[in-house]
């Protein structure tokens, strides 16, 4: 992934293009192309670019035009020609990052709110003197900011941050989410480091920053059509429209492939486009992940089925859960700015050069998302929420009893489930104090509140179905893998279901498209028949796998235990560790309570133990770099 940067200084300083450069030493070795740099006056900014896609060779780094407006983008514009049109400038000629100038001149900051893609941009404004941050509806590039003493640093990676003078002092938000699994939102592990959100922008002026949204998922539109055809031309249209944006021509690119619906279809809608388009064109390479420690756990028997239908075998790549190491993630090559990996994931990282940085390839293939959008949790909630609050008495009796066929549910049971569900949407919630693990803290208890996934918005007048897909866009936002970078190698990632066109049509129709009693992915599964594998399609859903994680903790049982002898944690006053190990124990028993939060718990721990020494002190981190 390419990396953007830059430096705002005080009024009547200077920033110098050596300060500029120096700031992007630490991130070069992630780029195929040379450090590019700008400074003019107090604003200065760097880019190190991958050419991944088609247009991305016309990018060169910082544009700058006569006004004195500076602009970085990073990433792809989808709808460029439409844009390039509407601003009359040539598409074949012009870049992507003028086209975002361009666009800027013409609509001020409300030209965030009409590009579509996988983008993120910095921008300075020189009429006013502002800076402005911005990515895309789904933050499919990472930006930071940090405040420093006499100016702004920011950057796509938290590397650029991470120096020599400054300190930063651990976030205790940040620690009181990340430990109790709730939205880490635009927290981070440090306090004077904040992420710019997913469809947000934000702006600097005078030393203040403001955030302002540019997309909601909140999606108020309705579609409805007369006969499920419609809904499924629709859908087929925008899916391979959106994955033909994410593997058309630049670098090599390669696809996860699972066993599961969502990578499945995308490499078979991808493989479909590309027959229909020539026979010769070479298909997708493919990368697959299992664990043969268990059976049920093995999915080479789905994704093989798969490779067959296509004639091309792809990487299998064994993730088996018992090579958990629980040890830190030690390495002389780079250091984890943010807890989530051990020992074994430096190893898995050197197996992924090997097999994906060596030869070539720069571009990943998700299919992540596609539970959450496309009905893939068999509920029926939001939907007789729908007609619960709207009145529609005997269409909730109806569709309740439906769905109470299927399990079995007494209707009373889901009446009361589906009145409760609504309460909670509109409630907003609770406090997350109910959430925290029992070990954690009064001190984090005690610390600022979570991020609230939908903000201040006024919930009366929603329909539940609606806030049910914004609350499961939230959720998605937190769990992208390019939030946590790798530290050898740092390849882009794309996720064809996340794709905005995509995501706003299947927010504005009906829910009964998605999930109906007794069959979930109901629009998707009728529409990719004869595209995807038929044993694919009806497959039951992959259900979330626990033994696994519990055997490979029973059996490092005592390396756990021994991990709060001396404990990072605790040294910050995070934890209380007799709380910890009495929950460590019932969960090695069995007993998985707090299961997820006591893994995250151990993750944060080994985390602060790979740190440097002088990261280790209780109260702040050193290791900012900004310029003097």
């Amino acid at each position: 992934m390419s990396v953007i940067w830059g430096v705002l200084k005080e009024r009547d300083s200077i920033v110098s293009k050596s300060e500029v450069q120096q700031l992007g030493t630490c991130t070069q070795k992630f780029a195929t192309c040379p450090t590019t740099v700008y400074a003019q006056g107090r604003i200065g900014m760097g880019s190190q670019l991958n050419w991944t896609h088609a247009r991305s060779r016309m990018d060169e780094g910082p544009v700058s035009d006569a006004a004195g407006n500076v602009v970085s983008f990073h990433g792809r514009l989808d709808n460029g020609r439409e844009v390039a049109e509407l601003l009359e400038v040539d598409y074949l000629t012009t870049s992507d990052s003028k086209i975002v100038l361009s666009a800027f001149l013409r609509w001020g900051e409300d030209c965030f709110a009409r590009f579509t893609g996988d983008w993120a941009i910095s921008l300075w404004s020189a009429m006013n003197d502002r800076l402005i941050l911005a990515r895309d509806h789904a933050g499919t590039r990472t930006l930071y900011l940090y405040r420093g003493r006499t100016g702004m640093v920011w950057s796509t990676y938290t590397d650029t941050f991470m120096g020599s003078r400054a300190e930063l002092s651990f976030s205790e938000p940040y620690a009181a989410a990340y430990l109790s699994c709730s939205p880490i939102g635009a927290h981070t592990p440090y306090d004077d480091i904040r992420g710019v959100r997913p469809g947000h922008y934000l702006t600097i002026q005078d030393g203040i920053v403001r955030e302002h949204a540019h997309w909601s998922p909140l999606v108020r539109s309705t579609v409805r059509y007369s006969r499920d055809q419609e809904y499924d031309e629709h859908f087929l249209t925008l899916f391979g429209q959106s994955v033909d944006r994410r593997a058309g021509p630049g670098t090599k690119i390669l696809a996860q492939l699972s066993g599961g619906m969502d990578s499945t279809s995308i490499v078979c809608m991808s493989d479909h486009l590309r027959r229909r388009q020539d026979p010769e064109t070479p298909l997708l390479d493919t990368i697959s992940y299992y664990d043969d420690s268990e059976a049920t756990l093995d999915e080479r028997s789905y994704f093989t089925i798969t490779e067959a239908q296509r004639g091309k075998r792809g990487i299998h790549l064994n993730t088996a859960m018992s090579q958990r190491t629980f040890d830190p993630p030690t390495t002389d090559k780079g250091l984890y700015h943010a807890p989530g990996a051990d020992g074994f994931s430096v190893q898995e990282e050197e197996r992924l050069v090997q097999l994906i940085w060596q030869k070539g390839y720069r571009v990943i293939l998700s299919g992540i998302g596609g539970d959450e959008v496309l009905g893939g949790v068999p509920t029926g909630l939001p939907e007789l929420a729908d007609s619960l609050v709207t009145g529609d008495v005997s269409g909730l009796f109806r569709r309740s009893v439906a769905w109470c066929l299927v399990d079995r549910t007494p209707l009373i049971s889901s009446l009361y489930s589906t009145g409760h569900y609504a309460f909670q949407l509109y409630a907003k919630g609770t406090s997350r104090k109910e959430k925290l693990p029992p070990w954690i803290s009064s001190k984090l208890k005690n610390s600022d509140e979570a991020c609230a996934p939908l903000g201040n918005v006024r919930r009366l007048g929603i329909a539940p179905h609606r806030l049910s897909n914004a609350l499961a866009w939230w959720s998605i936002m937190e769990t992208l893998p390019h939030l946590n970078p790798q530290i050898l190698f740092r390849p882009e990632y794309r996720y064809p279901m996340l794709d905005k066109d995509l995501v706003e049509f299947l927010f504005s129709i009906p829910p009964e498209q998605l999930v109906k009693p007794g069959r979930r992915r109901f629009m998707m599964r009728r529409a990719l028949r004869g595209i995807v594998p038929d044993e694919i399609l009806e497959r039951r859903r992959k259900a979330f796998q626990l033994r696994a994680p519990l055997h490979a903790l029973q059996r490092a049982y005592g390396r756990v235990n021994r991990l709060w002898d001396a404990s990072r944690l605790a040294d910050l006053g995070f934890v209380d560790v007799d709380l910890l190990r009495r929950e460590l124990k019932r969960c090695a028993d069995g007993e998985p309570e707090w299961f997820q939060p006591l893994f995250r718990t151990i993750a944060f721990e080994l985390w602060l133990r790979a740190l440097p020494s002088r990261e280790q002190t209780p109260s702040s981190m050193a290791g900012v770099a900004f310029p003097a």
